[in-house]
């Protein structure tokens, strides 16, 4: 049996991407490996939810500061748990006590700079070589970031292995969102509020098709505070007064919530100029729902959706959204079917626990 830290504060943070990640990952790991895994994290009471089973414990932070409990907290709590591996997103602990596995979902503030501060582009591109060069087992999510990896840290392809994210099916939601929330037919998009996930192209486009006359507009993310609220505001600016009763914002919502807007979609867009994965269009896909889908970055893996688009050429975006919405032949089953078998957490699972196998078979 291995025992196995994971940093787990993305969860006190909301439940986004990395968090995604973590859950779907150690579920199958759990579920079918002989493992006990450790979960810290300074609010528990979720996460048990989401792990009852019995091989799996929590613990806390050992320090409040993030930044402490990075450079002495991890330290002093791998010392005494006797943890055989210890799994951190991003960046490691810099005072190595076990073996480290770290996942670097992306290095996008290295091509697409203008959307990060200088500090935090110095202060990621230092940590991220740094934690990547300590660890003992390195992973990433797509071929894009392995391939970015690869060339900026100087490390050799075949030490990055990929274990992408990955998605389950979902069963019918029995809740009708439109009758909840009073809503028409609608479109819509899931995102943080975040500059490069370009929500202003998808309002642009759908105000010069004048798509309000047949359906609404529906944004699904946080906007609570920082860079996300200021986004939000200035999108909320350029919605024409005339047709803002049909454009809506979500956010906090249920899983079941999250699923019932999936499967009653008219079309889901994802806009994004960049992404170390993506995940939404993949969730939206195997909820039965039509997915116009971005094609740069990490997204020129998903050749399987019938529309993608440039998001740099809104006309592009305009375009390829009238078809889809006419489309009354879209390849539903077809699609699902390719990315669940693409992306499944069992097999990601598996090819995890093989590596850390082969890392504790080495001298």
């Amino acid at each position: 049996m291995y025992n196995i830290l994971v940093d787990a504060y993305v969860f006190d943070c909301g439940f986004e991407g990395t968090a995604t990640y973590i859950h779907g990952l150690y579920t199958s790991i759990i579920d079918n490996h002989d493992v006990s895994v450790t979960f810290c994290v300074s609010n528990s009471e979720k996460l048990k939810s989401y792990f009852p089973q019995s091989n799996v414990h929590f613990i806390k932070p050992k320090f409040k500061s993030r930044t402490l409990q990075m450079l002495l907290g991890y330290t002093l709590q791998i010392k005494k748990g006797n943890y055989d591996f210890a799994h951190f997103q991003y960046y490691v602990p810099p005072i190595k006590k076990c073996r480290y596995i770290v996942t670097i979902h992306d290095i996008l503030f290295i091509h697409f700079s203008k959307y990060f501060s200088i500090f935090k582009r110095f202060l990621y591109k230092f940590l991220f070589s740094y934690s990547a060069k300590k660890s003992d087992i390195i992973l990433t999510v797509s071929h894009y970031s392995k391939k970015n990896i690869s060339e900026q840290f100087s490390i050799a392809e075949d030490k990055i292995h990929i274990t992408p994210n990955a998605v389950r099916e979902y069963s019918k939601v029995n809740i009708d969102i439109k009758e909840k929330y009073g809503i028409r037919n609608y479109i819509h998009f899931v995102s943080r509020f975040e500059k490069r996930k370009n929500h202003i192209s998808l309002l642009k486009a759908y105000i010069t098709l004048k798509l309000h006359e047949n359906y609404d507009l529906i944004f699904i993310g946080n906007h609570k505070s920082g860079d996300e609220l200021k986004n939000y505001k200035i999108l909320l600016k350029i919605i024409p007064k005339e047709i803002a009763r049909h454009i809506h914002f979500f956010q906090d919502l249920s899983n079941d919530e999250l699923n019932a807007f999936y499967q009653q979609s008219s079309c889901f867009i994802y806009p994004s100029h960049a992404e170390g994965f993506g995940i939404p269009p993949l969730e939206a896909a195997i909820n039965g729902c039509k997915v116009l889908c971005s094609d740069r970055t990490a997204m020129e893996d998903f050749i399987f959706f019938k529309y993608r688009f440039n998001p740099n050429n809104i006309k592009e975006l305009e375009q390829k959204l009238t078809e889809i919405i006419e489309d009354m032949n879209y390849p539903f089953e077809e699609t699902k079917r390719i990315v669940l078998k693409k992306y499944n957490w069992d097999e990601v699972a598996k090819k995890t626990i093989s590596l850390i196998q082969r890392s504790n078979n080495k001298e």
